[in-house]
C-alpha cells in the first residue's frame, strides 16, 4: 500500500492516463483469473486444515499435487480463452484510442500467458495456509505486493509500451510461482504416504464447484463496473474510479490477512470444538471494526485534501466524492469477510454460491441504474448497496447456521437441540 501511494501518481505521469486506466483494468484481470480455479485453491485449505485437527495427515502429498495438476489445466483454459477474447476486448468493448489499440492487444496476450502461473500460485497459497504457514505466505506476498507495482514502474523508464509494461507483470508472476513452487515441496516433506483416495478428489471438486461459482460471480460484481465504465464512458475516466479503489483495498491488509488464518481455523476447529469458533467469530468482528473504523471514517472526512496531496487538485476535484462512497463500502465490505469465511471453511460452500448468483443481475440493473442518471458516481453508489445487503444476508446466514448446533451464539449457558 505504501509502496503503491509513492508509485501510482509516477506511473500516471509517466505512461498517461488512458494507458494507466488499461494497466489498472490488467491487474484486475490478473487478480480475477487468479479465482478460476474451480475452487481448488480454497477447497485444498479446507480439506488440508480439516485433515490436520483430526491428525490424518497420511497422503497429503498425492492429494495437492493432484488437484494442482487439475489447477494447472484450469489455468491453460483461462488463458485460452482470454486470448480468443483479446482482439474483440481491445477493438469492440474497450473505448480505447486507436494509437494504443496494438500494443494493448500485444499486452493482452502476455496476460493470457500469466493466467496459469496465477491460477496455480492461487491453489500453492491455498496449501501453505491449510498447514497455517502463514509466516512463508506473508513473505512472499510482502514482495509480489510491491513487485506488480514495481514491474511497471521500472519498465516505464525504458518503454511506456503497454505491451513491455503487461509483460513485466508476467516476469513477476512466473517468479513468485516458482518461489512458491519451492516453499510448498519443504513443507510437505514431512507427510507421508503416496495412496490417492479418489473420493476425496471428488469432495474437493463438489466443494470446489461451488466455491468456484463465488470465485467467479464476487470479483465480477467487484470489477464489472470498470468495464462497464470503460464502455459506457471511457476508459480515462475508468482511472478516476479504480485509482483510488485499488489503494483503498489495500486497506484490507489486515482482513485478509486476519480472515486467512481464521478461515483454517474454522475449518480445522469446527468440528470438535465450535465453541472456540464461535468465540472467534465474534473476536474477529470485533478486531476488523477496531482496525477499519477509524481508517474508513479518516478517509471519508479528508477525501478530498487526501487526493489533492496526493495525485493533485484536477485528480481529486474528478474523485473525492467516489472515494467518499467507497470508504463506506470498504468498511462494510471488511466485516462481510468474516461471515463469509466462517460459511465456507464448515463446508457449506453452496451457500455463498447461490447467494451471489442472486445478487449479480441485481447489482447489474442497480449499476446500469445509478450510472445512468447519476454519471460515474453512480459505480460507487451501486457498490455500497451491494456489499451492505451482501453483509446483512451473510451475518443472518452465520447466526443461523451457529444455531442450528448444540451451542447457542448469543447465549452460551442455553443450549439448542441439534435437528
Amino acid at each position: 500500500m505504501a509502496f503503491g501511494l509513492y508509485v501510482i501518481p509516477l506511473l500516471i505521469d509517466g505512461i498517461g492516463l488512458e494507458r494507466f486506466g488499461m494497466l489498472s483494468i490488467a491487474w484486475m484481470l490478473v487478480g480475477y483469473f487468479g479465482l478460476l480455479d474451480m475452487g481448488l485453491g480454497r477447497a485444498l485449505t479446507q480439506k488440508i486444515a480439516q485433515r490436520i485437527g483430526s491428525n490424518n495427515t497420511d497422503n497429503i502429498k498425492p492429494l495437492v499435487w493432484k488437484t494442482l495438476g487439475y489447477i494447472f489445466l484450469f489455468g491453460l483454459v483461462g488463458a485460452s480463452i482470454l486470448a480468443a477474447s483479446a482482439h474483440w476486448l481491445v477493438y469492440d468493448l474497450l473505448n480505447l484510442s486507436e494509437n494504443l489499440q496494438s500494443e494493448t492487444l500485444q499486452g493482452i496476450y502476455w496476460l493470457a500467458l500469466t493466467i496459469p502461473f496465477v491460477i496455480v500460485s492461487t491453489g500453492l497459497f491455498g496449501v501453505l495456509e491449510g498447514q497455517q504457514h502463514f509466516g512463508w505466505t506473508a513473505l512472499i506476498r510482502a514482495p509480489l505486493g510491491i513487485l506488480m507495482f514495481l514491474a511497471p514502474f521500472i519498465t516505464m523508464h525504458y518503454t511506456d509500451s503497454l505491451s513491455w509494461i503487461l509483460a513485466s507483470l508476467f516476469i513477476v508472476r512466473f517468479f513468485i510461482w516458482m518461489l512458491l513452487i519451492v516453499t510448498t515441496i519443504k513443507t510437505l516433506n514431512p507427510y507421508s504416504g503416496w495412496h490417492l483416495n479418489k473420493n476425496e478428489i471428488k469432495s474437493l471438486f463438489v466443494f470446489g464447484g461451488w466455491v468456484s461459482i463465488s470465485n467467479i460471480i464476487s470479483p465480477l460484481m467487484v470489477y464489472f463496473d470498470r468495464f462497464y465504465i470503460g464502455a459506457v464512458l471511457s476508459v480515462a475516466v475508468v482511472a478516476f474510479y479504480t485509482t483510488p479503489f485499488d489503494l483503498l483495498t489495500k486497506a484490507l491488509i489486515i482482513p485478509f490477512a486476519l480472515v486467512g488464518v481464521m478461515f483454517a481455523t474454522f475449518a480445522t476447529d469446527w468440528q470438535s470444538h465450535q465453541d472456540k469458533v464461535i468465540h472467534q467469530f465474534k473476536i474477529s468482528i470485533l478486531i476488523i471494526s477496531a482496525f477499519m473504523l477509524p481508517f474508513s471514517v479518516a478517509t471519508f472526512i479528508f477525501a478530498e485534501e487526501g487526493l489533492t496531496l496526493w495525485i493533485g487538485s484536477e485528480f481529486a476535484s474528478q474523485s473525492y466524492l467516489l472515494v467518499k462512497w467507497l470508504s463506506v463500502g470498504i468498511f462494510i465490505n471488511a466485516i462481510a469477510m468474516i461471515p463469509f469465511a466462517f460459511i465456507q471453511a464448515i463446508g457449506k460452500a453452496d451457500i455463498t454460491a447461490k447467494l451471489h448468483l442472486i445478487e449479480l443481475p441485481i447489482y447489474a440493473a442497480l449499476l446500469w441504474t445509478l450510472v445512468e442518471n447519476f454519471g460515474l458516481i453512480g459505480a460507487p453508489m451501486a457498490w455500497v448497496i451491494r456489499v451492505s445487503i451482501d453483509t446483512l444476508i451473510l451475518m443472518i446466514l452465520s447466526l443461523y447456521l451457529m444455531n442450528k448446533f448444540p451451542i447457542k451464539f448469543l447465549n452460551q449457558d442455553s443450549l439448542i437441540e441439534s435437528k
